[in-house]
């Protein structure tokens, strides 16, 4: 539960982030865009899927 739940929440923070990118690439003035950048960018970066490093490690040895 808690797997699906961090990933639509990464994904709002995408779509957040998408959202925000006029304001940042200076196509729009508004100042409403430059939040959902930034909460966007904090949201996608806490709930990034974790990767399992034991599995990595273990497919390089194989």
């Amino acid at each position: 539960m808690y797997k699906k739940l961090s990933f639509i929440l990464f994904l709002i923070g995408l779509l957040s982030i998408v959202v925000g990118m006029p304001y940042l690439l200076g196509y729009s003035t508004n100042k409403l865009l430059a939040y959902p950048l930034y909460i966007g960018l904090i949201v996608a970066v806490v709930f990034a899927p974790k990767i399992n490093m034991k599995n990595v490690f273990k497919n390089i040895k194989k």
